[in-house]
């Protein structure tokens, strides 16, 4: 990756694996103790998911995203250290030997190695000064010379050569089981003069929901107009002709005319009607039937689990609560006291 470029550029942009698909947003980068360089990033995975630390010395960063060649799947199951807090050196070889990478501390062994601050975060890398050391020199290294670390935490002092104590000078007055008693109160005052260390500080962070509604399809809703046959009945009044037989009287005057007619066989008829039903069918429009989209609110429960960091301390230096102090209970019971009387013939 391009060493000019600042650390803070690559934190909120996103990361993407060697095929291009999104990993999630870079959220810390780590600077190497030693260099001052960038060389680990912490990308976050998801809302719900963890930061996984990826090698920065692999990854190039090219316009708006950091592109990290490995798979998805191999980063997400990644060792997860947390973040907000240094890299042991265990933790950061760890790390190189799960991408596969070489470690880079086999090319500080010629002794170049940079001391840096105790705790270095983003801005300028304050030199330090150096030790170098060739192969014909002695083994020996000076007392000064920073130890060399491959991990991101603390450098860590070298401890300087344990001075044999002189022995105790003979002392006729004390007895010689005095002498350890002094030197270690000198060792006390020695302790006392010297300043406490720095605080240190751990930060814990939380998970929290963040709940958006989103558009989504639900289905789809037709009408459709079918036609349905179902019978029907309905009484018409009709009018039919009958004939009914009806007998008259003749009158006298007819009774002369029609004497004088010959009897003979005659015939008559009459034409009988009926009405009968005519039916005819009509389209008559009845009524619209329309399909309106209308939205409600409805409440829905949403569920999860959600994990944060809790501190503990562990004092050596603490009673544990749990343990009792005392072996035996003690006794509130006032005791007698004896009483001795001095007999007649012994001297008081």
């Amino acid at each position: 990756m391009q060493t000019d470029i600042d650390p803070r550029d690559l934190i909120g942009h996103k990361a993407v694996d060697r095929n291009g698909d999104k990993i999630g947003t870079v959220d810390e980068v780590y600077l190497d103790d030693a260099t001052g360089e960038p060389e680990w990033a912490a990308v976050r995975t998801g809302i719900f998911g963890r930061d996984a630390f990826v090698p920065l010395t692999t990854s190039e960063f090219s316009g708006e995203e950091l592109r990290v060649p490995y798979d998805k799947a191999l980063i997400k199951e990644s060792p997860d250290f947390g973040v907000g807090q240094h890299l042991s050196p265990a933790q950061e070889l760890q790390l190189y030997r799960y991408y596969g990478l070489d470690s880079p501390g086999a090319g500080r062994t010629n002794g170049n190695a940079k001391a840096a601050p105790g705790d270095m975060d983003f801005g300028a890398v304050a030199p330090a000064a150096s030790a170098t050391t060739t192969a014909t020199r002695p083994a020996t290294t000076s007392p000064a010379a920073a130890p060399t670390t491959i991990g991101l935490d603390k450098p860590v002092e070298p401890h300087p050569a344990p001075v044999p104590p002189a022995p105790p000078a003979p002392d006729p007055v004390h007895p010689t089981g005095t002498a350890p008693a002094a030197a270690a109160a000198a060792t006390g005052q020695s302790a006392a003069t010297t300043p406490p260390p720095g605080p240190i500080e751990l930060t814990l962070r939380e998970e929290r929901l963040e709940i958006t509604n989103e558009w989504h399809v639900l289905g789809t809703a037709r009408m459709r107009k079918y036609v349905v046959t179902e019978p029907v009945e309905r009484r018409v009044q009709v009018v039919r002709e009958r004939v009914r037989v009806e007998r008259v009287a003749v009158s006298d005057a007819e009774r002369a005319a029609l004497s004088a007619q010959e009897i003979a066989e005659a015939a008559e008829e009459v034409t009988l009607r009926e009405e009968r039903p005519v039916v005819r069918k009509f389209v008559a429009p009845l009524e619209r039937v329309r399909l309106v989209v209308e939205r409600y609110t409805e409440e829905k429960v949403i569920t999860d689990e959600l994990r944060r960091e809790e501190v503990e301390i562990h004092d050596s230096t603490m009673p544990d609560p749990t343990q009792s102090t005392s072996a035996h209970p003690v006794d509130m019971q006032p005791q007698a006291v004896p009483t001795h009387t001095a007999r007649a013939d012994t001297p008081a």
